[in-house]
């Protein structure tokens, strides 16, 4: 096998998603931290009697650009909240709660205040971005790569997948929405986010040898990629040592508007 194979097998498996780029102070109202514009109606998520940081909104309708993801609505603002204390990585049942994604048909004309008790770091610099297509390609795990290439050889072939799959960010923080994810560790999520879901442990290889896991394993599949979050200097954001946070959606729920269900995962290097 050489790059070019894999590169094919690559573009064969493309899926469309949407990069989250910086943009001016004069865009819309989707960014990544500051305070969201929250509707006085919808309480501000909290878990363990502490307020969740918030850490992005996106407005629906100022994407102007074919939607990743089937289902997800067309108008109407998400937002997504997060533990302070980023003391939750997904792989625990128990993480249950530690997060937060809200959908609100019309959000408020005014941002809302921090409730009290939330500390300054707790409210993370405002970034306003702005919307661009993207091919997004899957990683080396997901393709058809014989186990048994050469050290060196593998070695190649995995540095030139990953310089084609992040050609498309041009160097700028990995935002996205719908798409593969770009994982800083395992690339099963999917497979974390269904059996975690159902109440399995899977910050060891307990959860996965379960004989639970067997049957739940085909709703892996169900699980798509709703927005992933990187590191970025510019919002004054690190997840764990410069990592990732990858929220993840069940396509039923997706097409019902229900987010009460969505998984987080947190990768880090």
């Amino acid at each position: 096998m050489d790059l070019d194979e894999v590169l094919r097998q690559m573009r064969d498996a493309r899926r469309e998603a949407v990069h989250l780029v910086g943009a001016g102070k004069t865009a819309g109202l989707s960014k990544i931290g500051g305070l969201p514009h929250l509707p006085g109606a919808i309480e501000w998520p909290a878990w363990d009697g502490e307020p969740l940081s918030f850490l992005a909104q996106i407005a629906l309708d100022e994407m102007q650009v074919p939607s990743p993801l089937a289902g997800l609505p067309a108008s109407g603002m998400l937002y997504f909240f997060y533990d302070r204390e980023q003391s939750t990585w997904g792989f625990d049942p128990e993480d249950r709660g530690s997060w937060k994604v809200l959908h609100a048909n019309a959000p408020s004309s005014v941002r809302r205040d921090a409730p009290a008790g939330m500390p300054h770091e707790g409210v993370y610099p405002e970034k306003p971005v702005r919307f661009v297509p993207i091919d997004s390609f899957p990683g080396w795990e997901r393709l058809r790569v014989p186990a048994d290439l050469p050290y060196a050889q593998a070695s190649r072939l995995i540095e030139g997948a990953h310089d084609a799959r992040t050609a498309a960010f041009a160097g700028m923080p990995r935002h996205q929405l719908g798409g593969y994810p770009d994982p800083e560790q395992g690339d099963e999520m999917e497979l974390e986010c269904q059996l975690a879901s159902h109440g399995l442990y899977c910050g060891d290889g307990s959860g996965y040898k379960d004989p639970r896991a067997a049957t739940l394993r085909a709703g892996a599949s169900d699980w798509k990629l709703l927005l992933q979050l990187d590191t970025d200097d510019g919002a004054g954001v690190m997840w764990g040592d410069a990592g990732r946070l990858y929220f993840w959606i069940r396509s039923q729920d997706l097409a019902k508007g229900d987010f009460s269900n969505v998984w987080m995962v947190l990768q880090c290097g």
